[in-house]
């Protein structure tokens, strides 16, 4: 049974923004969204390893994340002093969209697992560098950094049809021209820090 990641949230905007991101940073899980624990209970046949969960509907259901205290995340609006407190991770929702790829990086990268679940480890973008060629990854760094072609192009030495070109072929590549995605890819592959963004 494949691996997925459950979100509950009553806000279908933030629920589908953070669907997307999860989805960019792992693409071989299932994402799948519900607006209460209702509608998540009615589907509970599938193999779930994380649990993002709005503090609202964590604290409105505490006992029935209070055993999947480990695999749960709960977003917040705000620090989520409380929660956090009361020994659950915590992703602050009013920070800016960088720093909020930076705790899923970091809680991902810290073992936020269920031990049970070892075999079942998310697909990121840590496995998939080796499809660009070295410039192309110097290219990327810089793509994400905020660097424009003519930029890329004085500081790798190269001309900006270069440039251009390496640019075409890394989102031909990894399927992709959204910078946010790219983003995402050059930080889980690290090719870039998320404080060098």
């Amino acid at each position: 049974m494949n691996p997925c990641i459950a979100i509950i949230d009553r806000n279908s905007l933030s629920a589908g923004a953070l669907e997307e991101i999860l989805q960019d940073m792992f693409p071989m899980v299932e994402i799948v969204s519900f607006d209460s624990v209702k509608s998540f209970l009615e589907d509970c046949d599938r193999f779930f390893v994380h649990y993002f969960v709005s503090e609202e509907i964590l604290l409105s259901s505490i006992d029935d994340f209070d055993t999947l205290r480990k695999e749960t995340i709960v977003l917040c609006q705000g620090p989520g002093l409380s929660v956090s407190a009361a020994g659950f991770k915590v992703i602050n929702l009013f920070q800016p969209q960088k720093e909020i790829i930076s705790s899923i990086i970091h809680l991902h990268d810290t073992g936020h697992h269920n031990p049970s679940h070892q075999g079942a480890e998310m697909e990121s973008g840590k496995n998939r560098t080796d499809i660009l060629s070295a410039r192309e990854k110097e290219v990327l760094a810089l793509m994400v950094k905020g660097f424009y072609n003519k930029e890329i192009a004085d500081k790798l030495n190269i001309s900006v049809t270069t440039a251009i070109f390496h640019r075409n072929n890394i989102c031909t590549k990894l399927g992709t021209r959204s910078m946010g995605r790219l983003t995402i890819f050059a930080v889980l592959s690290n090719l870039v820090r998320i404080d060098d963004i």
